[in-house]
């Protein structure tokens, strides 16, 4: 094995010297004085990684006497990583590791403390000591400035395939617990260093073992080679094909859950958020671009102390000849990031990106690009970021204090003093945004009477109250953002915030002053269903409650007999008159393949796994609306769903297609990689999913089964671009707009013009629709729109799609409302454009339907407001009359 190693030592070695200028001169100098001793190797730790004048402890393993390889010689696993870490716990009294999580697979994620072993020891106290100083400012009263113990984060890895970063962390580890230098034993003595190494392990396990599958030696530079090319869907995203670094404000996973419950534990003073960027590119630390590309609702102070840092990474990368950049392309201004949640909740946060070989080496147009190379650059500044928050430690603290401290002038001078949420029918979403709201530290209440704001009804009991008095009055209003004015109008991703919008509930600002006796912060976090009575007749599922297309879900996989109201109707229920909406359930007792004693049970259980009311009905007799006996039932059959996946396919949305399926509806779902469509015998499945994405691969005969199969009864939903692919494809009549002035037929010309070639960035972005949030109007009669509670729907469109209304008119579902921007960039020229067009669209085919959502249903798992629909197409899709043009 150490003959095998020093074989690759040498083969990588080749390839270093290659890299030339990419490397300092003492780099250059060394080499050949290694390989006139014959020894054909380079000792990265030594020679490249760790400062010249580095010392390290004889009692504890470098990492390449544990790995027997050298950190950049091969992609290190999890696993491995994992092991490393326990054993610097077991040997070193520096170091303690915390479990704090665990990831969709299983995987356990842990964050490892360094510190002195006083710190180490004391680490609970200086923890309470700090929390006791915040909670002060965050009531809004004095603290004693004596300067504490700093509490420096350091993460690494949050997209899998963005290892170097990981690898980073491995040296900083072993840097921090071994090093004998005394700089660093000072500062180890003033600071708590957490190091979490990886903070997307399924994904980054799914990448490291592409590459290690993957990788030729000697190793093959070109971009094309397979070692450079992972497989669909690649190693970036977690589990369920998610954004890990979109997840922190929306807590829908648990890897971003059990980090922001840590995070908020210990509400450190700064944080490194590591990651890698495409080959072609070179370095970029913060800042970003002033005013334009920064947050409103975050401290010009905080933003200050990213120039006072940046000269450290500046002289670290200027010492290594390693090119950087700053000031442009990423942006501060969403706060779901690792980099910017930080400064949203009063921490400093810092983004750092390298160019990554994605491999072991890749040829670009800046030169030879090593796998070591990367990881160097990532370990010296996360000693530089180390430097800079132990030299600026107590401003971070002071600027953290004081972030909280201002929350409150900053509530004073805001009209709305607190925000009203409407949580009637919403059991399932109102427990999942209680959960989020306390797991980002955001005080609510339960509202204890009776309110009508803005022509909305709340009610006492089902609704509750957002003080914007608080601490966190900066989060408060990053969920309910209303911005639209902003001083760019290019954004790296994002520029919508509101994510209240996303939830579906009513929801509104409220200007008048909180009673004292409404502010009584006891609330219970959680909403339970009511006790389900027996019933030897049937029973009665209210559509609008979140939790009926599980409900139905699950019935259906069982087969029970259930039935779909296409008409509102009303019962008396012990006395108490009991609207139903459209789309609600009947349950029949008699005709089930169940006693009515079995059908009970079952029914007892899913009503309180589902969190929601059903009610017994012991007459088929209605006081208002349509009886039960109605051929306005609609007798309803689980639905099998394919969902096709595979290269040229969107994997972000296929996920989120995916993880609906699986842990919101609960019920399975094929997902068939589109080369093997020809295999699948399409009569066995009911609905056929298409998300956005390329399918070339599906050639004419594929494309003449679908149109068959739809006419004979199937439920096509597509999502985003795969409506393009329908409509050239004829089989949808989809008709696009690219563009679109004044009356709909019309084209725009335009006269040959002349711009500033510099001004071709900022001036082709405002033609783009990034991130933003638009209202619709959503037709509550139709199946697709069935338990919507408003009028309007909020949508979150990052797209330039725009499709005129249907020729079916009782099948354009949902359209853009006038005046349609509610949060986020457009121009006015889109804002104009997107009026009066589809957003969801439905077309009958002989027996069959075709839905189209032209913006993401089920965007990042909590667009649950948005996911009724796709579950109503899905589960109710099946009643639409196809017979007629509806």
């Amino acid at each position: 094995m150490k003959k095998y190693s020093v074989f690759l030592q040498g083969l990588l070695l080749l390839f270093f010297l290659s890299s030339g200028n990419l490397f300092s001169y003492a780099q250059v100098t060394t080499t050949p004085k290694l390989l006139q001793k014959g020894t054909a190797s380079l000792n990265l730790e030594k020679d490249y990684y760790f400062l010249s004048q580095s010392r390290f402890s004889a009692d504890i393993p470098a990492p390449s006497q544990f790995f027997n390889r050298q950190i950049g010689h091969s992609h290190t696993r999890y696993d491995q990583l994992l092991d490393y870490f326990r054993l610097l716990e077991r040997i070193s009294d520096r170091v303690k590791v915390d479990t704090i999580g665990y990831t969709w697979e299983g995987r356990p994620l842990i964050v490892l403390k360094v510190s002195s072993p006083e710190n180490i020891r004391n680490s609970e106290q200086i923890r309470d000591q700090h929390i006791k100083n915040v909670k002060l400012a965050k009531d809004n009263l004095a603290v004693n400035n004596k300067q504490q113990t700093g509490l420096i984060f350091l993460g690494f890895s949050v997209h899998g395939n963005e290892t170097s970063a990981a690898e980073a962390s491995i040296l900083t580890a072993y840097y921090l617990a071994a090093s004998e230098d005394p700089k660093v034993l000072d500062q180890l003595s003033k600071a708590i260093f957490f190091i979490d190494p990886v903070r997307n392990p399924d994904g980054y396990d799914r990448y490291v073992n592409w590459v290690n599958a993957n990788t030729s030696f000697p190793p093959n530079g070109n971009p094309l080679d397979r070692e450079h090319n992972e497989v669909w869907p690649g190693g970036r995203t977690n589990h369920y094909w998610f954004d890990l670094n979109r997840d922190w404000i929306n807590q829908v996973h648990p890897e971003s859950k059990a980090r922001v419950h840590y995070f908020q534990h210990w509400l450190p003073h700064f944080q490194g958020d590591f990651h890698e960027m495409g080959a072609s590119s070179s370095f970029f630390f913060e800042p970003t671009k002033s005013d334009a590309q920064e947050s409103p609702l975050v401290p010009k102070s905080t933003y200050a102390l990213n120039y006072k840092f940046a000269n450290y990474y500046a002289q670290t990368l200027d010492e290594i000849g390693s090119f950087y950049f700053t000031k442009e392309q990423f942006d501060n201004i969403n706060p779901t990031y690792g980099s910017t949640y930080p400064d949203h909740v009063g921490s400093l946060g810092i983004l750092f990106e390298q160019a990554s070989p994605r491999g072991l080496f890749q040829v670009t147009n800046n030169g030879d690009l090593t796998y070591p190379f990367a990881i160097r650059n990532h370990f010296r500044i996360a000693l530089a970021s180390i430097n800079a928050a132990i030299d600026h430690r107590v401003e971070l603290q002071e600027n953290q204090l004081n972030f909280f401290r201002s929350a409150f002038e900053l509530a004073s001078k805001d009209p709305i003093k607190a925000y009203i949420v409407d949580l009637k029918y919403n059991n399932r979403t109102g427990n999942h945004f209680k959960e989020l709201l306390t797991q980002h530290q955001i005080q609510f209440i339960d509202n204890k009477r009776d309110i009508k704001v803005d022509g909305k009804d709340f009610e006492k009991g089902s609704s509750i109250l957002i003080p914007t008095a608080q601490a966190n009055y900066r989060l408060v209003k990053v969920i309910f953002d209303e911005t639209k004015v902003y001083v760019d109008s290019v954004f790296y991703d994002g520029s919508g915030n509101s994510i209240a919008y996303l939830y579906g509930f009513p929801y509104a600002g409220v200007k008048q002053e909180l009673d004292k006796k409404e502010t009584d912060h006891t609330v219970d976090p959680t909403i339970s269903a009511s006790t389900l009575i027996k019933s030897n007749y049937a029973y009665l599922v209210d559509w609008r409650q979140d939790g009926a297309p599980w409900l139905l879900s699950q019935l259906l996989q069982q087969n029970i007999l259930v039935k779909s109201s296409t008409s509102p109707f009303e019962v008396v229920n012990q006395g108490q008159a009991l609207t139903f909406d459209y789309g609600s359930l009947l349950i029949p007792v008699n005709g089930q393949t169940i006693s009515a004693d079995e059908l009970f049970a079952l029914l007892q259980d899913l009503n309180k796994r589902g969190n929601l009311n059903i009610t017994a009905s012991s007459t088929g007799y209605s006081a208002k609306g349509i009886d039960f006996g109605s051929s306005a039932f609609k007798a309803l059959r689980s639905q099998n769903t394919l969902l096709l996946t595979g290269n040229g396919i969107s994997a972000y949305e296929a996920g989120e297609v995916w993880y609906a399926f699986e842990r919101q509806l609960e019920q399975p779902i094929l997902r068939l990689n589109i080369e093997q469509f020809n295999r699948v015998n399409l009569e066995e499945y009911q609905v056929l999913v298409l998300v956005s994405g390329e399918y070339s691969a599906l050639h004419i005969s594929a494309v003449e089964r679908i149109q068959n199969w739809v006419r004979n009864g199937g439920t096509l939903i597509a999502l985003g671009r795969a409506g393009q692919w329908l409509a050239n494809q004829k089989i949808a009549n989809f008709k696009f707009l690219d563009e679109r002035v004044g009356d709909k037929d019309s084209k725009l010309k335009k006269a040959k013009e002349r711009f500033e070639y510099a001004s071709a960035q900022s001036r082709e972005g405002t033609k783009r629709i990034g991130g933003t949030y638009f209202n619709t109007e959503i037709d509550r009669t139709h199946p697709i729109g069935y338990g919507y509670t408003q009028k309007y729907k909020a949508v979150y469109r990052s797209h330039n799609i725009f499709i005129e209304l249907g020729d079916q008119p009782y099948n354009n579902v949902s359209v853009y409302s006038k005046s349609p921007l509610l949060n986020g960039y457009a121009s006015i020229d889109n804002q104009k454009k997107l009026e009066g067009t589809a957003s969801i669209i439905v077309e009958n085919s002989g027996n069959g339907r075709i839905v189209y959502f032209v913006d993401d249903p089920l965007f990042r798992g909590i667009s649950f407001g948005n996911a009724r629909s796709f579950f109503n197409a899905v589960l109710l899709g099946q009643i639409l009359q196809s017979g007629v043009r509806r």
